[in-house]
């Protein structure tokens, strides 16, 4: 009896929510961000950062490389995304014990701006303050070109031999290598953890047939390349190739 009288008074209170209008009343305020938000402070916690900052402001403004000039970001590509995207690639082929076909990652995740001149520790930790694994995934033909028509409505960044012709949001033509997609074939794919998870909507990278976990951050595959570029004498540079080109 007290069952049936709990769900006649649980169905009473849903029907009573659903048939009343919910209003809310919401108010913003900007807050300035400044140094009147640490009053007062809690010296324990200032202690254990006043330890640890010297330390770290020293590594972080250690000079790890040189740019020829400032690089930035931005769609449908830009010499600061083509950079770390084909970094990604470059440094997949060098772990994986298979070729690795194309690489992605996201305009979101890269957040700042490489400097002309030196360039910091601190710098790379602007641009890809995200703890984004790479990842080497194994992926369908058929849904490579899933993949790219979904970034023909959304470009993300893609490495050097991709070649994505886009018109009107849809995808016109797509090739790896100069070569078409092939529905059958498997492509490697380097990318990072966000995306395999499905973030900016690349939910074709969830068909995944299996996934190499590499344990590196996408920040360190950077370091790698710019170490590298470094010790070779040289500076940072890059270009543009017409990877992705959209008509109107």
């Amino acid at each position: 009896m007290k069952k049936v009288f709990l769900f006649i008074l649980l169905a009473g209170l849903l029907t009573s929510a659903n048939a009343q209008q919910v209003r809310f009343k919401w108010k913003a305020t900007r807050v300035l961000m400044d140094s009147t938000l640490n009053a007062p402070e809690e010296p324990r916690v200032k202690a254990i950062i006043d330890f640890y900052k010297p330390e770290m402001d020293r590594l972080m403004q250690q000079k790890v490389g040189e740019s020829v000039r400032e690089m930035r970001s931005g769609r449908p590509e830009s010499l600061l995304s083509n950079f770390a995207v084909d970094a990604i690639l470059e440094y997949s082929r060098e772990i994986s014990e298979k070729e690795v076909d194309f690489s992605l990652t996201n305009f979101g995740g890269i957040r700042s701006v490489l400097p002309e001149g030196d360039v910091r520790r601190y710098d790379i930790f602007s641009i890809f303050p995200f703890e984004n694994y790479l990842v080497i995934l194994d992926l369908r033909g058929s849904s490579v070109k899933k993949l790219f028509n979904t970034l023909a409505k959304r470009v993300e960044a893609l490495s050097w031999n991709v070649k994505l012709e886009i018109k009107g949001r849809e995808l016109k033509s797509a090739s790896i290598d100069g070569k078409e997609i092939d529905d059958t074939k498997i492509y490697r794919v380097a990318t990072i953890d966000f995306l395999l998870e499905g973030g900016d909507d690349m939910t074709a990278l969830s068909e995944a047939l299996s996934v190499e976990q590499t344990g590196v951050l996408i920040r360190d595959a950077i370091f790698a390349k710019i170490e590298k570029i470094t010790k070779s004498g040289e500076k940072i540079d890059h270009t543009l190739n017409k990877r992705v080109i959209i008509e109107d």
